[in-house]
């Protein structure tokens, strides 16, 4: 066993590149074929009233037992950077709910099973002209994971986040009671679920607001070469009363960067239309910095390829974990397999490679008010010298009352922009073996403490717990917790967000001395 981790930890471009890219193609393939029989041949209303009653009952059994439970799905199996260590002594829940149940075309809503991933959304909806008014990027992502967690994308400086578009949660409590939560009925549970990460019940559906689309987008590509001219114009754009349908930046270096916009449109007679995901084109990102060579760009792509422009490349990750991977040799003669899915990556991962990742990549996304940009991007360059960075407005809302993980908006406005800077990669200096991924991470956390932010929680956190409380507001969601039984039933977000207990040994006793690491 030792020698197969000391190979997987030596050779992993070559296991990502001859495993995970294959075997990502083939699950894909099998994958569609499952989700082409249970609609087909299964009454998906009928199983899913049917399931949930059996989650019922396993939840049921776990409360008696006086256990602590979580969901049964396997730590490879999510997005988070983590390995879930939390899960271990906890009674298990299964939860395989993994259909499109309803699509209501004259409400525009969709009905779908936590397990539904972004591209059985958009391969569902998008024949019908439909699409969820936040279309998440990533193909892989699940809908339970977002609207727990958090979506945004490209329109999200007009819609907000994913769960702002939600408009009915079917959640099992932790006593086994099947709850329905909206903005009317139970809407304290309603706001307190999204980032709780399945902290407050286990969501067994989700119904989601729809918006009608065109089979193309029509993107502008617009270069800068000032930083202060980028941030000024994004401000611009999202104030605009009338803004594009989609709106998202890219940071290529100090003094350099793009913004596209996008609205639906039917090409003219005789347009070019760029397939930008066909397998032989180059990342998109990439296909974006051709325009600080050649000016400002106009382009039709297809909606779905417009939907899912970061997957080839896995945003902007793929190029360290397999570094040959946008040469034009390899797309011909092995991309036409897709990206490797992150959860076969996560397969592969060893404790050795989860630690080397750890203290040599950055995956990280913090939320802060647009006026904030051009500081976030200067600290970013400062911390870690990771280029490109994503930038994706996103707008939030003032709940009232309600008022959920995140803070309402201190003007007492309706509404207040965001900026959600993506910052993935590996810093420069990992190879001159002077970056501290602790020490950084907490000068960057308390950056965004300081100007009112917040983090993505997928990602690293190295915040103590009255660090994480004083960056999210828990009153409304402790509430929450005490009214449907679930403060010793479930573990709080805080505790499921953590760093894994070995590495954060680990860490200690590789520097005993380091004043950045709180724990």
């Amino acid at each position: 066993m030792r020698r197969f981790e000391d190979f997987l930890f030596t050779n992993r471009e070559l296991v990502i590149a001859g495993f995970a890219v294959p075997a990502s193609f083939a699950y894909r393939m099998a994958e569609g074929f499952g989700n082409w029989l249970h609609r087909t041949f299964r009454n998906t209303s009928a199983r899913h009233d049917e399931s949930v009653r059996a989650i019922q009952a396993r939840v049921r059994a776990g409360h008696a037992s006086g256990k602590r439970m979580c969901t049964a799905r396997k730590p490879w199996k999510t997005m988070a950077i983590r390995t879930a260590d939390f899960k271990q002594g906890l009674h298990q829940i299964p939860i395989d709910l993994r259909n499109v149940l309803e699509v209501d075309e004259e409400r525009r809503i969709a009905r779908v099973e936590p397990m539904v991933t972004m591209g059985q959304i958009t391969h569902f909806l998008a024949p019908k002209g439909f699409a969820l008014a936040v279309q998440v990027e990533m193909e892989d992502l699940t809908v339970g994971g977002l609207c727990m967690g958090v979506g945004i994308e490209s329109s999200s400086h007009r819609e907000g986040f994913l769960f702002e578009t939600v408009e009915a949660f079917e959640i099992v409590t932790a006593e086994g009671e099947r709850v329905r939560a909206t903005r009317d009925l139970n809407a304290g549970l309603f706001h307190a679920l999204p980032w709780s990460h399945g902290t407050l019940g286990f969501l067994v559906s989700v119904e989601l607001r729809m918006v009608p689309i065109e089979p193309h987008v029509r993107l502008e590509h617009e270069p800068f070469h000032s930083m202060d001219a980028f941030c000024a114009r994004l401000e611009a754009l999202t104030a605009s009363p009338r803004p594009p349908r989609f709106i998202e930046g890219f940071v290529f270096s100090k003094n350099s960067a793009a913004i596209v916009t996008g609205d639906f449109a039917t090409p003219p007679q005789g347009a070019r239309v760029n397939r930008i995901n066909d397998w032989h084109k180059p990342w998109f990102y990439s296909h974006v910095a051709q325009s600080l060579k050649t000016g400002p760009v106009s382009e039709y792509v297809p909606t779905r390829h417009y939907f899912h422009r970061h997957t080839p490349s896995v945003f902007f990750q793929l190029k360290d974990i397999i570094t040959f991977a946008n040469k034009p040799w390899y797309r011909y003669l092995w991309a036409w397999m897709g990206a490797p899915k992150v959860s076969l990556m996560k397969l592969t991962m060893t404790r050795e490679l989860r630690f080397q990742a750890f203290v040599h990549r950055v995956a990280q996304d913090i939320l802060l008010p647009i006026e904030d940009l051009a500081d976030s991007v200067r600290l970013s360059d400062q911390l870690f010298d990771i280029y490109p960075l994503w930038i994706c407005p996103v707008r939030l809302f003032d709940h009232g009352a309600h008022e959920g993980f995140l803070r309402n908006p201190a003007s007492g406005a309706a509404s207040q922009m965001f900026v959600d800077v993506g910052i993935y990669g590996i810093p420069p200096s990992v190879k001159g073996g002077r970056y501290d991924q602790v020490r950084t991470s907490r000068r960057l956390e308390k950056f965004v403490r300081e100007r009112g932010g917040y983090q993505m929680l997928y990602a690293d956190i190295c915040m103590t717990r009255e660090e994480f409380e004083q960056m999210f507001e828990h009153r409304l969601y402790r509430e929450m917790r005490r009214k449907h039984a679930a403060e010793s039933a479930l573990p709080e977000v805080y505790e499921k967000v953590l760093l894994e207990s070995w590495l954060t040994e680990r860490m200690r006793s590789d520097s005993q001395d380091d004043p950045g690491n709180p724990r």
